[in-house]
């Protein structure tokens, strides 16, 4: 393994990542503008339910395949027998999927061709092979693969996307080309698999069991990410309120990826690591991880404070006015899941521990449900937001009181703390700038600049890790 892999690894995945929520990012102002809110309400509310058949055909197995690919990589006649076991489960899996989605689903919705075409994300699963590439640390593939796919797709929407009526061709592009992707990464696998390895693909019966025990801390997870916008559309009966709170949680998505990028890239390694028994240096590598989730967390949250109420108009248009209020409540979401993305997918998952990691989960969407129940027939989208900031609350706490004692919580702490007295200047600082700056976009830009310069100064006087970190990790891609 070259010695600058973890850091090549690490912009590869951050690329792919940006890539993968900035593409509907980038697309989000021109089909806020044709589709509307009730159109992307309709989509969005039909892409969660597929959510949950895609999340029965994966079944646990990205990140137990992820996992268990690491732990195979000084063998290699294990590890290709692995690959086709586990990719032969998704296949059975997905066939299923498919079979009770066609057989529940399509019959009983409202708009039969939109979930039709919907359905290619589930079909996708089948072919998706990044934990693969995950777990053998290959990040440069699957953000080369998938990476072409999304450009193409931001090309083929402003083409062939032109009004309200083309909702469906949206589907089928965005979906279609996710496809597209998973399929070009199997051209790469031959490289990686032993030649003439003895291979037993129909005892993929094996890795059910394993793969099930992440399956239910998945489902856990999917019941706060996905089942908001279910409640929204079902007790609201409003396209228009599952807008918002889709609009306000892409934002958030890709602005959480800045944070949790890390952890994927930390999860293949710290798996490795595990098997060596090298724990003093997974816990380095945990210290690292939160140093630079808390450098990046904390100012984006005051940033997005500062500017939302600028920035929505400008970017959704007219008509998306209550996304204002739903980012002002979601943001904490970032540095919060930030956290509980290290203790769980970085340590818990990696090392075999994932059964504290769906105690943690459960809760937390035991929680969500209710206050959903609670707070949706209330305030709408509005309600959904504060629920998951609570509900996402309790899973890292769970998860520390939990690790406590295998994990110093005190020096972790001390870094929050730093972090966010780092950003009050820069709170304080854009404040006073919102106050006499333009509307419109330079406005925006006027606010903005300042404040980054500001930050990274600040980083730089106090030399602090988290930036020499940075740093390093372009010059050491760079050499």
């Amino acid at each position: 393994m070259k010695k600058n892999s973890l850091s090549q690894n690490f912009i590869f995945y951050l690329v792919y990542q940006i890539l993968l929520y900035i593409v509907p990012l980038v697309t989000t102002p021109y089909l806020s503008r044709v589709l509307g809110a009730e159109g992307i309400g309709r989509y969005s509310f039909a892409q969660s339910i597929v959510s949950y058949f895609v999340l029965a055909a994966t079944l646990g197995t990205t990140l137990y395949g992820q996992r268990k690919i690491a732990s195979l990589k000084t063998d290699p006649a294990a590890q290709t027998q692995a690959f086709w076991q586990i990719f032969l489960l998704r296949v059975v899996t997905t066939a299923v999927a498919l079979a009770v989605y066609g057989v529940v689903v399509l019959p009983a919705c409202g708009a039969p061709v939109l979930y039709l075409v919907s359905a290619i994300e589930l079909l996708g699963v089948a072919f998706d092979i990044s934990w693969f590439f995950q777990g053998e640390e290959s990040f440069a593939t699957i953000t080369k693969c998938n990476g072409i796919c999304k450009i193409l797709s931001v090309a083929l929407i402003f083409l062939l996307v032109r009004t309200a009526a083309d909702l469906n061709m949206y589907v089928v592009i965005y979906c279609g080309m996710t496809v597209a992707g998973n399929l070009a990464q199997w051209t790469f696998v031959p490289r990686y698999l032993q030649r003439g390895a003895v291979v037993r693909p129909l005892a993929f019966g094996q890795h059910l069991k394993p793969a099930l025990g992440l399956f239910v801390a998945q489902v856990a997870i999917q019941v706060y990410t996905v089942l908001d916008k279910t409640m929204i559309g079902v007790i609201t009966r409003s396209d228009a309120q599952n807008g918002y709170y889709e609009q306000a949680q892409k934002l958030i998505r890709v602005l959480t990826t800045l944070t949790t990028s890390i952890g994927t890239v930390m999860a293949s390694r710290v798996a490795i690591l595990w098997r060596e028994e090298k724990y003093d240096e997974i816990e380095k590598m945990l210290q690292t991880s939160f140093r630079v989730i808390f450098c990046l967390a904390c100012p984006v949250v005051v940033g997005v404070l500062l500017v939302a109420e600028r920035f929505v108009p400008i970017f959704y248009g007219n008509g998306f006015e209550e996304v204002v209020p739903l980012l002002y409540i979601l943001v904490f979401l970032i540095p919060i899941i930030g956290i509980s993305n290290v203790i769980g997918m970085q340590y818990l998952v990696p090392t075999g521990k994932e059964t504290y990691l769906t105690r943690s989960v459960m809760i937390g969407s035991i929680v969500n449900v209710g206050f959903n129940a609670f707070l949706i027939p209330r305030f709408g989208a509005l309600g959904a937001a504060i629920a998951s900031v609570i509900a996402e609350t309790c899973v890292p706490c769970i998860q520390a009181y939990t690790v406590h004692e295998v994990l110093n919580f005190k020096p972790i702490g001390r870094l929050f703390v730093r972090y966010c007295l780092c950003s009050a200047p820069v709170a304080v600082l854009g404040e006073a700038i919102n106050g006499i700056a333009p509307q419109g976009i330079w406005g925006l830009v006027i606010v903005v600049i300042p404040c980054i310069a500001v930050y990274l100064l600040e980083l730089a006087f106090l030399k602090d890790p988290a930036l020499k970190f940075v740093f390093s990790v372009f010059a050491k891609n760079k050499s």
